[in-house]
Order: C-alpha cells, then sequence, then structure tokens
C-alpha cells in the first residue's frame, strides 16, 4: 500500500494540472501522422447526504490519465489508468489504489466497415454502460448500470478480457451500428469462474449518425449538433445457457431536447432482475457560448437477483452548464430514493435517501 501513495499523488498531481488548464509535456502541438497522445479526465465532486448535516464529503469521482494510439487508419489502441473515488475531504486523503482501467485494440478487418476489438473493455451491451461518466447529461449514471455490469463483468467497473466484432453502415438518411463479442472471463460473486458469456447489439438510427467513425464509446449529449433517433436491441448469453438478457436502449436528439431510455431483463444464477430509466433533458443557450441543460431522471430496479441495496426506485434531477462542450462542466444534481417495500409484509423498511450533489470536471 506504501507504494501505492507516491503513485496516487502523481496522477492526482497530473489530473489537477489538467484541471487547471497548464500545459503538460506531453500535449505539445499535435502532428499528423501515428503518434500517442496524451488525455487526461478530472471530476471532483462535493456531496451532501439530506438529513444528515455532518456527512459532506469532496473527492475525485473520476480521474483517468491514459495515452492513445491514433493517425493510423488500420489500428487504434488506448492504454488508461483511473483512480475513482479518493476522498479529499474531510482528510486524510484516502481511497483506492489506482488502477488499469481500460487496455485495448481495434483493428480493421474491411477497412472502415468492419472492425476487431481485443483486449480489456467494456463489453458492447446497453448505452449506459457504453456511454462515459464525462458525458451522461446527469449528474452520475443510472444506478441500473450496476446490476448490468456485475452481470456482464462481474465487476463494477465493467470491463473485462474479451473481444469484440462491430462496425458501422452509414447511409443517406440513416445509419446501423452492430456488435457481437465474448467476454473471456467475469468472475462469480464468490470470486468463482464464471461460463463465457456471448452477446451482440444492433442500433438503427434515422438522421444524422450518432458519430461518423466506430468506437467502443457511445456519445449522447452532442449539444444539438446531430439530430436523429436511435433504437438498439441488444442481447446475451453463456456458453452453457444458465445466464442471458435482453435488452432495448434508444437515444432521441432533437434540438433541442436530448432523450434516453434503457430497460433490460437479466437472468442468473441468482436469480430474475428488471433494470429500467429514462432520462431527458433541454439544451437551453447560457452566458457567452455555454450551453445550460436542466435534467430528469427516473430509474427503477426489481427482482430477486439483485441485492437489497440495488432494488427500488430513484428520482434525480439538476442543471447541467458546459462552458466548452464536455471538456469544462459543472453539474448540480440531487437524487432521492423513497423508502424500499419489504418483498414479503409491503412495509415500508428504511427511512427514504436523498443526495445533493455539484460536479466540475475537465477532460482533454
Amino acid at each position: 500500500m506504501a507504494s501505492a501513495i507516491p503513485i496516487r499523488r502523481a496522477l492526482l498531481s497530473l489530473g489537477l494540472l489538467a484541471m487547471a488548464g497548464l500545459p503538460l509535456p506531453a500535449q505539445a502541438e499535435k502532428e499528423a501522422g501515428p503518434r500517442l497522445e496524451l488525455e487526461e479526465g478530472l471530476q471532483v465532486r462535493l456531496d451532501q447526504q439530506l438529513r444528515a448535516g455532518d456527512s459532506a464529503t469532496v473527492r475525485l469521482r473520476r480521474g483517468r490519465v491514459g495515452v492513445r494510439l491514433r493517425g493510423l487508419e488500420w489500428v487504434r489502441g488506448s492504454v488508461e489508468v483511473s483512480f475513482d473515488g479518493v476522498t479529499l475531504l474531510p482528510g486524510p486523503v484516502r481511497g483506492p489504489s489506482p488502477a488499469l482501467h481500460e487496455a485495448s485494440a481495434t483493428f480493421t478487418v474491411l477497412p472502415h466497415q468492419v472492425w476487431l476489438s481485443v483486449g480489456w473493455f467494456r463489453p458492447q451491451l446497453g448505452r449506459e454502460s457504453l456511454t462515459s461518466g464525462f458525458v451522461v447529461d446527469s449528474l452520475d449514471k443510472a444506478f441500473t448500470q450496476g446490476p448490468l455490469r456485475q452481470y456482464l463483468t462481474g465487476a463494477g467497473a465493467g470491463r473485462a478480457p474479451g473481444l469484440d466484432v462491430g462496425g458501422l453502415v452509414l447511409r443517406q438518411g440513416w445509419s446501423v451500428r452492430y456488435d457481437a463479442g465474448v467476454v473471456m472471463a467475469r468472475p462469480g460473486p464468490e470470486g468463482e469462474g464464471r461460463p463465457p458469456l456471448l452477446l451482440a447489439r444492433a442500433a438503427l438510427t434515422l438522421g444524422m449518425p450518432e458519430a461518423e467513425t466506430y468506437a467502443l464509446g457511445l456519445p449522447m449529449n452532442d449539444l444539438g449538433l446531430r439530430q436523429g433517433l436511435t433504437l438498439a436491441l441488444q442481447g446475451s448469453t453463456d456458453a452453457v445457457g444458465d445466464a442471458h438478457s435482453l435488452g432495448v436502449d434508444a437515444l432521441l436528439r432533437l434540438r433541442p431536447v436530448v432523450l434516453s431510455a434503457e430497460l433490460h431483463q437479466v437472468a442468473s444464477a441468482k436469480g430474475r432482475a428488471l433494470l429500467a430509466h429514462v432520462r431527458a433533458g433541454v439544451n437551453l443557450p447560457g452566458p457567452g457560448a455555454t450551453v445550460m441543460e436542466p435534467w430528469v431522471m427516473v430509474a427503477r430496479t426489481a427482482g430477486e437477483g439483485l441485492e437489497d441495496s440495488a432494488r427500488g426506485l430513484r428520482l434525480e434531477g439538476g442543471l447541467s452548464w458546459y462552458v466548452d462542450h464536455h471538456a469544462v462542466r459543472a453539474t448540480l444534481g440531487g437524487s432521492w430514493r423513497p423508502s424500499p417495500r419489504d418483498a414479503t409484509s409491503g412495509a415500508a423498511s428504511p427511512a427514504p435517501t436523498g443526495l445533493l450533489g455539484l460536479s466540475l470536471q475537465h477532460r482533454r
């Protein structure tokens, strides 16, 4: 643990430099041709639990430092380290050690049509899971993605060793994105090994495509630049048929409205679960060339395949201020969770819980 402290301090210093907008030596003028580019992201959060006056905390909700290979038409790649959930106040600084977050390479099989991805990355299923926490509209991701990621990878970070074949078909007025992959290793609740997981996702977009090039991540709010409707169907099954999932997701970008929704039914050895959420936002002009977005989200999980803490309803709302798109952004939001009902008696158990949060982020 002692050896991890200097590493953590170095990563935090790098992140704070990025937050301050200071130039980094590795970020000299970008050149054409093959190159490695340094990328950083920092998201600082102030959280206050309702009904608990002394529970305010300041933490690094998300921190990323990595390098990406760019400038080659036949291959792309990235390696990224995370330092998430580090508590800054009240002191002393404490939290998880830095960890490998993602390491993957994407090769072209048929130029600009079919891509093969290998490494440690997010299985290509579930829009919320495939969208970075730095670009979702709300204060945080919908809590429905937690159970889905546990099912897919056995880990909350949502990454696992695997391979994926995918592509993007672009046509006038519509486009299709497709993925089919396998998750090689995904530990169970007790650390036991589980069979490989096969999965597939197909998404149809009417209007402007979500993106011009295929990538492992998905966008969300592009602040009104690309208008369109995306509908996706996806599913998975393990190699022996003991676990499976079926889901749909949607994204509507119709200036100034952004609407996303997702629904999954998941079955595993723990039982069945239903995961659903809807998020809506409106992009409004802010001071200068900035954008203000009020947003609301409703999320619900149910089923015997979930832990008690993962069941129930959650309501969220707030305001995001895009100072420089997603590169510099502030989000003020709150969440409220009603008293969950006991499955047998129907009586309300713990008291309702709520949280107020302020997030400041910088990426480049």
